[in-house]
């Protein structure tokens, strides 16, 4: 038992079901429909209050009781119930409030940019790209479309190799939030400080390599604070779609998924880092009722081919996209992590305008080409 229908008007019948949840270690979400009906969708782990489905059904005001029957219930697009009828589950909309009284919002079909440095380095740096973001954003009205990025704590594939500026870089983020209201979203690589860093970050990153660490997992998702949670380079879709269950079961919906490209034989010397699966995109769109983003900088490796990948995620619909950035050239030399794949703000500038000409030109022509196929598939 995971959604219930239930006809309107029946308090009664809501509030002993979110009692009932409760117990059951669940919250609930109630989905106010704009027919005769609202849905009500069971967060968390629903084996427990499965076992009351016999009393749920009898309760007045019950019409429904659907099942969802892959791994990833708590976001999955669509639902079984008992007599084989179907229900498809709305998108995600997520918020996000920055201190400048702006509301970033994630999965509304606008394009969300999510910028700055791979790491915050030094104050200046970190607080330079900030400004240089909200310029963009002011000059071109989409301030209320961008949030800075940062890796305070690094994750490395060679222990030598520099690991960020942790707990310090986590106060030049917060510096640079005060500084120009932009909420930020930093990487949590180990479970004992997630709740921590929750105290700081308006987001948490979920790196490729910890993908499937799921007691790190369980630990962000209790913190209920928005996760990105990029794809394993070596993980199918529904290893993603699982991973994402692990947040989702601690109550926390509030999930964005990111393709950040997978490790094939076509890597390196040149030609990639790691090789972009856009059709993942519009998978994970379609299984799930997540928002999905691009990360085009570790696919590409190489600052020349970067804003190729980004505006080659946008027909496959991806819902905004996270870019490193470095706030000018002559501190590429001094970047300790991925300086070449960093794009200047001058070059992202034009990155943003290009994506927002193809929201005004392409996107009306791509909705069309929509609904032949919508209308072929009632056929």
């Amino acid at each position: 038992m995971d959604i219930v229908e239930i006809e309107k008007g029946f308090q009664e019948t809501e509030a002993k079901i979110k009692k009932l949840a409760e117990e059951c270690g669940n919250s609930v979400e109630i989905i106010r429909g704009g027919g005769v009906s609202d849905t009500i969708h069971f967060i968390g782990d629903t084996r427990k209050i499965s076992e009351k489905e016999g009393y749920v059904k009898e309760l007045p005001g019950i019409s429904k009781i659907w099942d969802v029957s892959i791994p990833y219930k708590n976001i999955a697009r669509v639902g079984a119930g008992k007599n084989g009828e179907v229900v498809h589950r709305s998108d995600r909309i997520i918020h996000i409030k920055g201190l400048d009284g702006l509301t970033r919002t994630i999965g509304n079909g606008k394009h969300i940019f999510i910028v700055g440095p791979d790491s915050p380095q030094t104050l200046d740096q970190t607080i330079t790209i900030a400004k240089q973001a909200k310029a963009i954003g002011e000059k071109l009205g989409i301030l209320d479309r961008i949030i800075l990025r940062g890796g305070a704590f690094k994750p490395r594939t060679r222990p030598t190799d520099w690991r960020g500026m942790g707990w310090e870089g986590i106060d030049m983020l917060d510096k640079a939030k005060e500084e120009t209201g932009i909420p930020y979203v930093t990487e949590v690589m180990d479970h004992t400080i997630a709740a921590r860093v929750a105290e700081h970050a308006d987001m948490i990153q979920i790196g490729t390599r910890n993908a499937q660490d799921f007691e790190l997992l369980e630990e962000v998702g209790k913190t209920q604070k928005p996760v990105i949670l990029k794809r394993g380079f070596g993980n199918e879709s529904e290893e993603w779609f699982s991973a994402a269950e692990y947040i989702a079961n601690q109550g926390n919906l509030d999930i964005i998924l990111c393709e950040r490209g997978v490790k094939t034989l076509f890597i390196k010397e040149g030609y990639c880092r790691n090789t972009p699966d856009y059709n993942v995109i519009t998978h994970a769109k379609k299984k799930t009722i997540l928002p999905v983003i691009f990360d085009p900088s570790h696919v590409a490796g190489d600052d020349k081919i970067v804003l190729q990948n980004l505006l080659g995620c946008l027909p496959f619909k991806a819902d905004g996209s996270i870019t490193e950035t470095i706030h000018e050239e002559s501190f590429r030399k001094e970047q300790k992590c991925d300086a070449a794949q960093a794009l200047v703000m001058d070059i992202y500038e034009k990155a943003v305008k290009s994506i927002l000409e193809y929201e005004k030109t392409i996107v009306p022509l791509i909705s069309e080409i929509d609904s032949y196929f919508t209308q072929r598939s009632k056929h």
